[in-house]
């Protein structure tokens, strides 16, 4: 088969469909061509001369003057992408997101007759659902698309409340590759570097946005700062809340107890997963209905060993099997995430139980895997093979079962 992969989003931009995308696509079968066609993002033309697959860019900036703001975009993606379909046979279009990818791949198969299939992240179409033409859009979307792949439950179900027929949503969760997290890290070194020597250390990676919640941890951190002397918080990454939690910080005075380290590179973010305690990104579900549609940063986590405490909300119940590889918490409460701190900092035994269960787990959740799912559900309309089985301990119903 011949593939074509649109996404505004990719490299050298960050983030987790990013990532997902480069893991699933890389994994195709030899020979067999997927072409890339993603936004123009600085530094991205240098980096295609060596990346694994064909890329094609296209310029994705908007416009204010111009109503609506994206109209350039879709021109200059509509033309790009049928350009390819035809120069390069494409047999299947997939869409790295419902708007605006995929409702240029349904253009594309009305007008050249080539199917498609796409992406759902969880959190769009939450927010496209509350305006009435995107809401009207996105139905269309659905019931031209061959099947539409969702990166998680919470995700699937998003899909069925805006009108996608049952039969043709599946679920793919994000993997992630367990050997990368378990090589050998000197992590006294890495604490002395990082200046965490005999400290407890609470980790976070994650863009610094309000349905992440890092402003509850903060609040969290001012009791426990007393109760817990050496417990200090890291949080690795940058955002538009940067401003913001800045300003909360310095109103709590939390001092050196919580450190911005900014962006950080994917090999300091292995080291930190290593020296860290506890993993923590307690993401909540936002007014406009914006939510977290997985989490793979919970499974690099427990990849490394380290118990995770996730928010109950979005796809990260997916991600967290709660009581087993780390704990759920509601992440607009900050006494449910204070307790949450403070049951693993307390329970050495249970960190360690935790961590092995997720490390164990993680090896089970491969990107072959996924990738091999994803071509099959391209292919076929369907996956060629079942869901795989609820970890031990999961909740029932947390997994919805293809059909």
């Amino acid at each position: 088969m011949r593939h074509l992969l649109l996404t505004e989003p990719f490299f050298p931009d960050i983030g987790g469909s990013v990532q997902l995308f480069h893991e699933i696509y890389t994994r195709f079968p030899p020979g067999e061509l997927v072409h890339v066609l993603a936004g123009d993002w600085p530094g991205g033309r240098a980096l295609d001369r060596t990346y694994p697959l064909p890329v094609t860019r296209f310029d994705h900036r908007r416009y204010e003057w111009m109503k609506p703001e994206s109209a350039m975009l879709y021109a200059r993606l509509v033309a790009y992408a049928a350009a390819i379909v035809v120069r390069e046979r494409i047999d299947v279009v997939h869409a790295g997101r419902i708007i605006p990818e995929g409702l240029v791949a349904l253009g594309l198969r009305h007008t050249l007759g080539v199917p498609y299939v796409f992406w759902v992240h969880g959190e769009e179409v939450s927010i496209f659902m509350r305006y009435a033409v995107k809401a009207r859009l996105m139905k269309r979307i659905f019931a031209g698309a061959r099947a539409t792949i969702a990166n998680s439950s919470f995700s699937r179900g998003k899909c069925l409340e805006a009108g996608a027929e049952e039969r043709k949503v599946f679920v793919v969760n994000p993997a992630v590759t367990a050997s990368e997290y378990e090589e050998p890290v000197d992590v006294a070194a890495a604490r002395a570097r990082f200046g965490v020597e005999g400290k407890t250390v609470l980790l976070t990676v994650g863009r610094l946005t309000r349905r992440k919640s890092h402003d509850q941890v903060m609040r969290a951190m001012v009791s426990l700062r007393t109760r817990f002397p050496d417990l200090v918080h890291l949080v690795a990454s940058d955002g538009e809340e940067k401003d913001n939690l800045e300003r909360l910080h310095r109103e709590l005075g939390l001092g050196d107890r919580v450190r911005f380290l900014g962006p950080v590179s994917r090999k300091d973010i292995k080291t930190l997963y290593a020296l860290c305690d506890v993993f923590i990104m307690a993401n909540r579900t936002l007014e406009d209905g914006d939510a977290e549609g997985f989490g793979m940063v919970f499974l690099e986590a427990n990849a490394s060993g380290r118990p995770v405490i996730g928010g109950r909300s979005g796809g990260a119940p997916d991600a967290v099997v709660d009581g087993v590889t780390g704990l759920l918490v509601d992440g607009d409460d900050v006494g449910d995430i204070e307790r949450a701190i403070a049951t693993l900092v307390e329970d050495e035994a249970l960190r360690r139980r935790m961590g092995e269960a997720g490390r164990t787990r993680a090896r089970t959740l491969t990107w072959d895997a996924a990738a091999r799912r994803v071509r099959s559900i391209a292919e076929l309309g369907r996956p060629s093979e079942p869901s795989p089985p609820l970890p031990p301990g999961e909740r029932a119903g947390v997994r919805e079962e293809d059909t």
